[in-house]
């Protein structure tokens, strides 16, 4: 409407129209559903609240002071536990033991699980159930009887793995006791005891791929390596990037108890990584507002990589409707 109109004298602007009964139902009606809603979500949210952002708050407000966990003062230390931190060797080689079992990890629990699902689906029917139960199996122990499992399999005379390898004239390595192969043997339990998880969300994802899509494909010629290339990778991308983002994040997670059990990051650091020296630090230690820092770094370490690798494997996922 043009404005002169509405500010000549005398104009008078024409109230609203009066809603119907209907209309003020079905604006109550989406009121109350959305009111249900939020109630709904209230309880996870506040406990949300208290298990995983005040915590996180709370760390990063430690991560200026020192204190020893039974001291009722906190000292004020500014920013010299972060200053201690990155001049600390100790962190630089959990950051690098961490970062070869989140790349290991990556690969071996991302790549290794999806060639297993493709192969099991071609499988008959009955050593399709057969090789679910036994990929799967290692998933639903806890981790604490793996490690017990894999200490036995890793002793030196004794263990499954080093006789096997005396049977061809090769003498195995102290897989737990020497600085070069104590990190793999962390990686190599916590690989057996994650694959069946990835195997099986790979399975689901694959699944639900409709097959139309696929016999056209080979209907119109395509090799069973172009089908997969064309039709199943891309329809399955999004069941990829979740994998492989979940993996790598909870990479220093998965592998705390491992380390706790089997090398207690040792020998000589050589096995430690970021997850295990928060631990260190706080409870052995007894430097919270020190373990609080390496935690806050972490922290920005894990979301800055997850955002970038978010970011630019999004742009090649697409999320069929």
């Amino acid at each position: 409407m043009d404005r002169s109109l509405t500010a000549a004298p005398g104009y008078v602007e024409a109230a609203p129209a009066p809603l119907s009964l209907a209309e003020v139902a079905r604006a109550r009606r989406r009121r109350r559903v959305l009111i249900t809603g939020y109630l709904y979500l209230l309880p996870a949210a506040i406990l949300t609240g208290i298990f995983v952002y005040w915590p996180l708050v709370a760390s990063g407000i430690l991560s200026f002071y020192e204190w020893n966990l039974v001291s009722p003062a906190w000292v004020s230390v500014g920013w010299q536990n972060y200053l201690e931190l990155f001049w600390s060797r100790a962190f630089w080689l959990a950051v690098i033991n961490t970062g070869k079992a989140a790349g290991a990890l990556t690969l071996f629990t991302v790549l290794i699980p999806l060639v297993l699902a493709v192969l099991v689906l071609r499988a008959s029917p009955r050593l399709q159930t057969i090789c679910r139960v036994v990929l799967f199996s290692p998933a639903v122990i806890s981790m604490a009887i793996a490690c017990a499992i894999w200490l036995w399999m890793y002793h030196p005379l004794y263990g499954v793995l080093n006789s096997t390898l005396r049977l061809v004239g090769i003498e195995g390595p102290r897989w737990l006791s020497s600085g070069d192969w104590a990190i793999w043997g962390i990686i190599n339990v916590t690989v057996w005891k994650t694959l069946g998880f990835n195997f099986v969300v790979f399975l689901a994802g694959l699944l639900a791929i409709p097959r139309e899509m696929q016999e056209a494909a080979r209907v119109d010629g395509a090799s069973e390596w172009r089908v997969f290339r064309h039709v199943t990778w891309p329809i399955l991308a999004p069941t990829t990037l979740f994998v492989f983002l979940t993996t790598f994040i909870l990479a220093p997670q998965n592998l705390f108890v491992p380390t706790q059990i089997l090398t207690h990051g040792g020998p000589n650091e050589a096995s430690n990584n970021l997850g295990y020296l928060v631990y260190q630090l706080g409870f052995e230690y007894f430097r919270a507002g020190y373990a609080s820092a390496a935690a806050m770094v972490i922290f920005l370490i894990f979301l800055g990589l997850t955002f970038l690798q978010f970011t630019l494997a999004e742009r090649r996922v697409h999320y069929g409707g």
